[in-house]
């Protein structure tokens, strides 16, 4: 390989693990805030008489709030698809190059074992919520 072919593999190769470490991180990050929104919202619904007492007179609000977290959570779903799909694709590229060893770089990976815990994760609390709010009131 010439020099200039090999530096640029290397660019297409520093371009990835970049991309592939920023959209790691950020599923993380993003997947972390949804489950502390959904975790807030439940402790707030419980401790919180004044909303149940609410929303049980107003079945409209209660199922509005419950769609609208349904929708929140489905559209937390598709963020999370692209990015384990990026992922994939990051990856796939990477060994393409054979720059380096995957070990190098697959601690960097969203897996499939990572991917359905967190949005697994998130689905359970959303599901309570839900439940809770339609059971609740």
């Amino acid at each position: 390989m010439t020099e200039t072919a090999e530096s640029k593999v290397r660019l297409e190769f520093d371009l990835h693990i970049s991309h592939l470490t920023s959209t790691h991180v950020a599923f993380i990050n993003d997947t972390s805030k949804v489950a502390g929104f959904l975790l807030l919202a439940l402790g707030w619904y419980a401790t919180s008489g004044d909303a149940r007492d609410f929303l049980s007179v107003t079945p409209m609000m209660t199922n509005l709030a419950a769609v609208a977290i349904a929708s929140a959570y489905l559209l937390s779903v598709c963020a999370s698809w692209v990015a384990y799909r990026v992922s994939a694709n990051a990856i796939r590229r990477l060994r393409e190059l054979d720059y380096l060893p995957p070990s190098a770089y697959e601690g960097r990976v969203l897996g499939p074992i990572t991917f359905a815990a967190c949005v697994g994760g998130n689905g359970i609390l959303a599901g309570l919520l839900i439940a809770a709010l339609l059971i609740g009131s």
